[in-house]
């Protein structure tokens, strides 16, 4: 009697927890598992008719399914949020990298085309004067050629000149180049550290469409389990679903995962973009 008396406020609880259970909106949520009001209406009957022991079992089963189908609700939002920043942020960190020292480069590019275009006039006027005395000498006009010499020597220094600040010049903007070649390629090579991972994500997400295609037969045979009255198969269908649903849940916790450590690697590789 003690027995029965105590089993009474469990098997209360129990039904209890049913209709809040039941009640939940699992047909409105993302959740792979979904069973329409009309199936939910029909389980909850069916399991308030069961005996204590196997209502236990159905009840378990149900808040399993329950609690992993908010789960992987839960992960669906990260997951689209952090896939959504990823993406955003690969877009910006990509068209930052391409400008990284663009307007040093720039000017150092623009500073050695006008100091050639200054020094054009004296490299012309040198260059005249050395056809000069080739020609003076070739005519044996030596006081010319001479007279040209003299010009072409005091020349010569400032040429000299020209020509060193010019190769300087040059040599920064190379420099500047191959610096920022390297910086570049450092920075690129960080970012394909994510390549790997999008393609685990890609296989991931392949296992979970493998595993949903199995979700539609099982609710076929719970759904029959439920109109034949069958205790032991609508449990044996539920316990089918919870697997199911846990291996999806667990699947997308990979995703998230690699979405997480590809968010890592974006947000260190923007840390390591020099300042403009």
């Amino acid at each position: 009697m003690l027995h029965s008396m105590m089993r009474k406020p469990i098997s209360a609880v129990l039904l209890a927890l049913l209709a809040l259970l039941i009640s939940m909106p699992s047909a409105v949520s993302a959740s792979s598992v979904k069973l329409t009001e009309s199936a939910q209406t029909k389980l909850s009957k069916q399991i308030s008719t069961a005996n204590y022991a196997m209502k236990q079992n159905l009840t378990a089963q149900l808040l399993s399914l329950r609690t992993l189908q908010q789960k992987e609700d839960t992960l669906d939002t990260s997951i689209a949020s952090l896939h959504y920043y990823n993406g955003n942020a690969m877009t910006a960190l990509r068209a930052r990298i391409t400008q990284i020292d663009a307007a040093k480069i720039a000017k150092l590019t623009q500073d050695v085309a006008q100091t050639k275009e200054r020094y054009k006039p004296l490299f012309a006027m040198y260059a005249s004067l050395n056809t000069q005395i080739k020609d003076a000498k070739f005519l044996k006009l030596k006081n010319l050629a001479a007279l040209l010499q003299i010009q072409a020597d005091l020349l010569k220094p400032s040429t000299q000149l020209a020509r060193t600040e010019i190769r300087i010049k040059e040599e920064l903007l190379k420099n500047a180049k191959a610096a920022t070649s390297a910086t570049i390629k450092h920075l690129r090579g960080k970012l394909a550290e994510t390549d790997p991972l999008r393609s685990q994500i890609t296989s991931v997400q392949s296992v979970i469409s493998g595993t949903k295609k199995n979700i539609s037969p099982v609710v076929k045979t719970l759904n029959e389990t439920i109109k034949a009255n069958s205790y032991e198969g609508t449990l044996q269908s539920l316990t089918t679903l919870v697997s199911i649903t846990r291996t999806i849940v667990e699947q997308k916790q990979r995703v998230s995962t690699f979405e997480a450590r590809i968010s890592e690697i974006t947000r260190a590789t923007n840390a390591e973009i020099p300042a403009k």
